[in-house]
């Protein structure tokens, strides 16, 4: 299974920790926390450790982005908010900034989200999935105009991205522009076959075409699919990364 970018970012600083001569009982339990992920742990056992390492030593942002981590996998995202409040608190970087923005969007908080994107792309402009999270939430505040000046710069940084082709279909939505939205669906269904909300927005926008044949076909896949990548965060939800 793929571990999720908040993961990765943790096993990021655990190899900076294991490179470290030594590490105290909180680092221990933080890093009993990642190695969970190949010896079978349920989320919540991970969580006990890093609340564990919390307790032990509370101001070490990391401890409070990872557990963000789990709580996302959970779908508790009130508590990955928190955890991301006070990661931000702590070290204000714009991953971490990010990641808020990602969780407000996750909870339907469209418009919380936005000024962590902005922050995030301002203080790292290179990082384009800061840019294909503000063009999502942009699209779903009904900011079409914005929505596709990010995914406008997505696709000029990052074509090879069928995420890029995703968020340009939905603004092109938007903007009432449905045939050319299937085509960045069809682009992105391709190139990642296994993305459900691809094909769900593919679905919505046939039927809005009149193409009622095309989106019945759309709506039978999705139940296998649905089926089949019921593991896959990333595969149903767009702001999951």
């Amino acid at each position: 299974m793929r571990l999720p970018a908040i993961l990765l970012a943790g096993l990021a600083c655990a190899c900076a920790l294991a490179s470290a001569c030594g590490h105290d009982a909180a680092d221990r339990d933080y890093l009993a926390a990642l190695d969970g992920e190949e010896k079978g742990m349920t989320r919540e056992q991970q969580v006990a450790l890093i609340d564990r390492a919390i307790l032990r030593s509370p101001r070490r942002a990391y401890y409070y982005e990872t557990r963000a981590g789990y709580w996302i996998d959970l779908r508790h995202f009130d508590l990955a908010r928190k955890d991301l409040d006070r990661d931000v608190e702590l070290s204000d970087r714009p991953y971490a900034r990010f990641l808020r923005g990602m969780v407000a969007c996750q909870s339907g908080h469209y418009e919380a989200s936005l000024a962590d994107f902005d922050a995030a792309i301002a203080r790292q402009p290179a990082n384009t999935q800061f840019y294909r999270g503000r063009s999502l939430a942009r699209a779903a505040l009904g900011d079409a105009a914005g929505a596709l000046q990010d995914a406008e710069h997505l696709l000029a940084s990052v074509p090879q991205q069928a995420e890029s082709y995703y968020a340009r279909g939905v603004a092109r939505m938007l903007l009432g522009r449905v045939s050319d939205a299937i085509a960045d669906f069809d682009r992105a269904a391709g190139m990642r076959p296994e993305l459900v909300y691809v094909v769900e927005a593919r679905a919505q926008a046939r039927e809005r075409n009149g193409d009622a044949a095309g989106a019945r076909r759309d709506r039978d896949a999705l139940v296998a699919m649905r089926d089949e990548r019921g593991g896959c965060a990333a595969c149903l939800d767009p702001f999951r990364y």
